[in-house]
């Protein structure tokens, strides 16, 4: 892929290209990480799709934006395709898929926002930067990540892991992506959408609100909104509603 992005398939049937949230990091060209294809196949196989997992750049040059990513995935897009397809962005890459929609509307034919909004809230861009902060310093951010994304025992779980996982340092792009994402805000131009939209997110989600999320559905037009009681961050993209939503949502004819 151009500008160092790098993508797996997984499946047999429509393409479904899926931009995955914020992570360690990885070229899946080289190595693809045991999580993101057992996720990529679980998709593919309950989507009935050719699921494309398409990442951010490991090492994107300094000063890159929200805007720039998109265009990066559009052109990647383009060349693979050749026509609009459907695009599921989850978190960080919802970011990015709903720029991509934005300003590349001939790549995109429906588009699942999953835990992600027209903007991050304040307190999850200081967190998100912090945590970057601490990342960097050779310090560990587990207890902040953990509080981003989950709550009750299960951020227990996560703290656990975020402790182990930290010996391996954050991929730049990641890092990159925290960055660009602190001034981005497109919630003024959610009117310029004119493809089909779901947008699914969590009550209890500290990164990206329910707010948020309803103003972002109530935004673009005739967006779908799933909000699910009592989710957050990490628990919604477990939830068995959001994946009934999100498959009934795509095996739907296109406008």
């Amino acid at each position: 892929m151009n500008d160092g992005l790098s993508a797996m398939a997984v499946g047999d049937g429509p393409p479904l290209v899926v931009l995955p949230g914020l992570g360690q990091g990885s070229d899946l060209s080289v190595r693809v990480p045991r999580m993101a294809a057992w996720s990529t196949t679980a998709l593919a196989s309950g989507f009935k799709r050719t699921v494309h997992l398409i990442h951010r750049p490991l090492r994107p040059p300094s000063g890159m934006t929200i805007a720039r990513l998109a265009g990066w995935h559009a052109t990647a897009l383009r060349e693979r395709f050749g026509e609009p397809v459907d695009v599921m962005g989850t978190s960080g890459g919802g970011i990015t898929a709903l720029q991509l929609a934005l300003d590349h509307p001939r790549t995109v034919r429906r588009l699942v926002l999953c835990i992600a909004a027209s903007r991050v809230g304040e307190d999850g861009l200081r967190d998100l930067l912090r945590m970057v902060e601490l990342e960097r310093e050779g310090r560990s951010a587990a207890w902040i990540g953990s509080h981003l994304i989950a709550h009750g025992p299960l951020r227990l779980l996560l703290l656990a892991a975020f402790g182990l996982s930290r010996s391996r340092p954050r991929a730049p792009g990641e890092a990159a992506l925290v960055e660009a994402v602190q001034p981005w805000d497109v919630t003024g131009r959610l009117g310029e959408i004119g493809v089909p939209v779901l947008v699914v997110g969590g009550t209890r989600d500290r990164l990206v609100p329910p707010d948020l999320v309803r103003a972002t559905a109530s935004g673009i037009p005739d967006a779908r909104l799933v909000l699910l009681p009592g989710r957050g961050h990490a628990t919604a993209l477990f939830d068995p509603r959001m994946r009934s939503a999100i498959s009934a949502f795509l095996a739907e004819p296109t406008r």
